[in-house]
C-alpha cells in the first residue's frame, strides 16, 4: 500500500475479491496524507463481528491488538452502558452507527477507550460482508475532559466562596468574572449574573486599590497570588478575605483564566470573637464556682474541726464516770454489770479516736502542700522499724523496694505510709508468716507505687466503700481501727493530684496501688 500498513487477520485478509478491494492503494496523495496524520485507525469486521483488519497509518495503535476479536470480547464495556445488547441489535439490523465510546483493556493491564464509527459493507451481488470502519483512541482527552467536570462540581460544591475569572483583550489590560459559585454570590451579596456584569473593580473597596492589580498581574503572569483585601458587597459593606489565585497551566493563544478563592475573615473572627466571649463567660463561672467550692470546703473544715473538737467533753464525761463507778462501786456491782461499764469504756475510748482521727483529717485538708524530695524508702523502713517496736513477738517480714524517691510532701508522705502499711500489719496479724512488701513500677508520670500484703483481704463488691470516712469491710472485733485511716490516705493522694485504688479478695490478701501527680516521681 501507498503509505498504510495494513494488518490483516482471518479468510478475508488472505483471500481474493473483496478482500483484495479493501486493500487498494489509495490513488489519491491527500487521503494518503490523511491516513498518515488523522488518529482514526481503518477496521474492518466479519460477519460475525469479528475484527479482521486494522489500517495503522503512520503510527501503530492499540485496536491491532484487537483482531481476531469482537468488540464485547475479553470483559470490555461499553463507556455508557452496562452491556452490549443494544450495539448488537444494531449490527444485526446492519445499521450504520457513529461516536459508540467503549472501554477496553490491553495484555499489559492498561485501560484504552476508543470511539468508533462503522457502516456496513456489500459485495457486489449485496451480500453482507460484515462492517467497515474508523477508530480514534481518546483515553487522554475522556479522562481530562471528566478531570473537567469533577472540578467544575467540586467547585460548584465548594462551601468556599470561588469565581472563575478571565483576562480582557484590551490594551488596557483588566480582567472580568465569568463564572461563580453559589457560596461566592452569598459572600458578594450578588447573583452570579451581576457578578459577571460588574467592572472588577467594582469587587474591592477602595482602601485596598492594589488588589485589583495584583490579581490582573498573576492572572497574566500565570502565577499564584497569595494576598488580603476588602472585598465590596452590594450594600456597601466591606468584608475581610483571604484571596488566591490559582491560574490554569500552560500558555496558548486563548485567554488567561485563573480560580480565585477567597477565605472570608470577618465571619472567621466573628467566630473567634464569639468563642472568646464564651470562654471568658466559662472564666467566670468557673471561679464563681472555685470560690464557693473553697468556701464550702473551709466551712466544712472548720465544721469538722468544731464539732470534733466539742464531742471531746462529752466523751470525757462518759468515760470519768463509768471509771468512777467501776472504782468505787465496782464491789457492788455483778459481773454483767461490769461488763457493760467496760463496754461504755471501751466504746468511749474508740469514740476519741475516731474524733482525733477527724481532727487529724481537718488539719490535713487545710494544710499546704509543699513539693520536695522524699526517700519513700527510706520512710518505709522507718515505719517498718516502728511496728516491730510495738509488736516484738509478730513474725512478719517487710520488704521495701530501694531508691525510691519522689517529689511531695514529706509530712502527708509519712502519714499516708503510716496508714498503708499499718493496714497491712493489721490486717495480715492472723497469718503465721506474715508479708507486706512496698515497691514501685514505671517511670516518671507513669510511676505507680504499691503496698501489698497477705492477710485477711476483702470483698471486691465493696471496694466503693474503701475511702469513705466511718466506712469499714471489717468488724471491730476482727481488727479495730476508726475507719477514717484509708480516707485520710485518698485525701493526701487527692492533694498530690493522684489516684489510689486496690485489688483484693477474701483471705488472699490485698494491694494498693497509688500515684502522686503528673511530674511527682524523680528517680
Amino acid at each position: 500500500m501507498n503509505g498504510q500498513r495494513p494488518v490483516q487477520a482471518g479468510a478475508d485478509a488472505t483471500g481474493s475479491g473483496d478482500s483484495t478491494r479493501n486493500t487498494a492503494p489509495i490513488a489519491d496523495p491527500a487521503q494518503a496524507v490523511r491516513a498518515r496524520l488523522s488518529r482514526d485507525r481503518y477496521w474492518e469486521s466479519d460477519v460475525h463481528g469479528r475484527i479482521v483488519r486494522v489500517d495503522d497509518g503512520a503510527l501503530p495503535g492499540p485496536m491491532a491488538l484487537r483482531l481476531g476479536q469482537c468488540l464485547w470480547d475479553d470483559g470490555a464495556l461499553p463507556l455508557d452502558g452496562s452491556d452490549w445488547q443494544t450495539h448488537r441489535a444494531r449490527l444485526e439490523r446492519q445499521e450504520t452507527y457513529r461516536e459508540f465510546a467503549w472501554v477496553w483493556t490491553d495484555p499489559t493491564g492498561r485501560a484504552w477507550i476508543a470511539i468508533d464509527s462503522g457502516m456496513p459493507r456489500h459485495d457486489a451481488q449485496g451480500r453482507f460482508l460484515g462492517y467497515a470502519g474508523v477508530s480514534r483512541e481518546a483515553s487522554a482527552e475522556v479522562v481530562s475532559e471528566r478531570s473537567r467536570r469533577l472540578a467544575t462540581t467540586a467547585l460548584l460544591a465548594s462551601p468556599e466562596p470561588v469565581v472563575w475569572i478571565e483576562a480582557l483583550a484590551t490594551a488596557t489590560g483588566g480582567w472580568h468574572v465569568i463564572w461563580a459559585n453559589a457560596a461566592a454570590s452569598r459572600l458578594f451579596d450578588r447573583t452570579e449574573r451581576e457578578l459577571r456584569e460588574l467592572p472588577s473593580r467594582m469587587l474591592f473597596s477602595g482602601e485596598h486599590t492594589d488588589v485589583h492589580r495584583l490579581i490582573n498581574e498573576g492572572l497574566r503572569g500565570r502565577h499564584d497570588v497569595r494576598i488580603r483585601g476588602d472585598i465590596a458587597r452590594k450594600q456597601g459593606e466591606a468584608r475581610t478575605v483571604d484571596l488566591r489565585l490559582e491560574p490554569l497551566s500552560g500558555r496558548s493563544s486563548l485567554r488567561a483564566c485563573a480560580a480565585l478563592l477567597m477565605h472570608d475573615r470577618s465571619e472567621a473572627l466573628q467566630h473567634i470573637r464569639e468563642a472568646d466571649d464564651r470562654l471568658a463567660e466559662l472564666r467566670l463561672q468557673m471561679d464563681e464556682r472555685a470560690n464557693q467550692l473553697e468556701a464550702s470546703s473551709q466551712e466544712l473544715e472548720s465544721f469538722t474541726y468544731t464539732v470534733s473538737h466539742d464531742l471531746r467533753a462529752p466523751i470525757r464525761v462518759i468515760d470519768g464516770f463509768a471509771r468512777i463507778l467501776e472504782e468505787d462501786y465496782g464491789e457492788q456491782l455483778d459481773h454483767p454489770a461490769l461488763e457493760h461499764l467496760q463496754r461504755i469504756r471501751a466504746a468511749a475510748t474508740r469514740m476519741t479516736g475516731m474524733v482525733d482521727a477527724l481532727l487529724e483529717l481537718a488539719r490535713l485538708s487545710g494544710q499546704p502542700v509543699s513539693r520536695e524530695p522524699v526517700d519513700l524508702s527510706r520512710l518505709a523502713d522507718v515505719i517498718a522499724d516502728e511496728l516491730h517496736l510495738i509488736e516484738p513477738q509478730r513474725q512478719c517480714v517487710i520488704s521495701v523496694q530501694p531508691r525510691m524517691i519522689a517529689q511531695a510532701d514529706p509530712l502527708l508522705l509519712r502519714v499516708l505510709l503510716q496508714n498503708l502499711i499499718g493496714n497491712a500489719w493489721k490486717y495480715s496479724s492472723r497469718r503465721e508468716e506474715a508479708r507486706i512488701a512496698f515497691s514501685c513500677t514505671g517511670q516518671g508520670a507513669d510511676r505507680v507505687y504499691c503496698v501489698q500484703d497477705n492477710g485477711a483481704g476483702f470483698d471486691m463488691r465493696y471496694a466503693d466503700r474503701l475511702f469513705g470516712v466511718f466506712q469499714r469491710l471489717h468488724s471491730e472485733s476482727e481488727f479495730p481501727g476508726t475507719g477514717v485511716g484509708l480516707a485520710t490516705v485518698a485525701r493526701i493522694i487527692a492533694r498530690h493530684q493522684g489516684r489510689i485504688w486496690a485489688e483484693s479478695a477474701v483471705d488472699q490478701g490485698s494491694r494498693f496501688y497509688f500515684t502522686l501527680g503528673p511530674g511527682t516521681p524523680s528517680a
